[in-house]
């Protein structure tokens, strides 16, 4: 049986993944923030088979980006690529077989101007294990780019300046996929043998 190490335990998608599986370690942002990189550099990935990555950054989206702060910037790129980056090295270097889920984003490929940042910490990360794949063909980059998924993301994107029931109905205003439609699919890729990139769209 897969041994796993979960970042971001608290996402919706994580929630309904996590009342499926067993042998896992799971961590929120309070017991592993994936942008303290001196922890990350300390962990020992070595016993784990998969680490997957829900630790996800957009808030501020809905602003301009005159309007958005500094800060929300500089955590997208942090959470979004850096940490990615920083944990996939660091789990290479003690397990060359393993395996690396992580979710991308449509944006990376087309978004509006406000999600700029957003969709370009994403294509980064993408472009660094397209590139890695290849140097390493052993370790499985497993990219699960996501279209409008119904979780908790745009009331954070918000701010909390909208409530959850606004958020429900702006979700409703076009199709999206379900947190436990997109678990399923994690699933589906926990035993995957190579690299790959599937898309989710509603």
């Amino acid at each position: 049986m897969q041994k796993l190490c979960i970042f971001g335990k608290k996402s919706a998608i994580c929630e309904s993944l996590i009342s499926r599986i067993s042998n896992y370690v799971a961590f929120d942002r309070i017991g592993f923030d994936v942008t303290n990189f001196t922890n990350i550099d300390q962990f020992d990935f070595s016993n784990y088979d998969t680490v997957i990555n829900f630790a996800g950054h957009s808030k501020g989206n809905f602003k301009s980006p005159i309007d958005n702060s500094w800060q929300n910037y500089l955590d997208q790129s942090l959470v979004n690529f850096v940490s990615h980056v920083m944990i996939a090295k660091k789990y290479m270097s003690q397990n060359i077989k393993g395996r690396y889920i992580w979710f991308s984003s449509t944006t990376a490929n087309d978004c509006r101007p406000y999600q700029s940042v957003y969709g370009a910490s994403k294509k980064a990360t993408e472009y660094t294990f397209s590139s890695w794949s290849t140097e390493y063909p052993s370790f499985k980059f497993v990219n699960l780019r996501l279209g409008r998924v119904k979780t908790g993301h745009l009331y954070n994107t918000f701010e909390q300046t909208k409530t959850k029931d606004q958020c429900d109905a702006e979700y409703n205003l076009s199709p999206f996929l379900t947190a436990d439609h997109v678990a399923n699919e994690v699933l589906k890729v926990l035993e995957c043998n190579k690299s790959l990139t599937l898309e989710l769209k509603p």
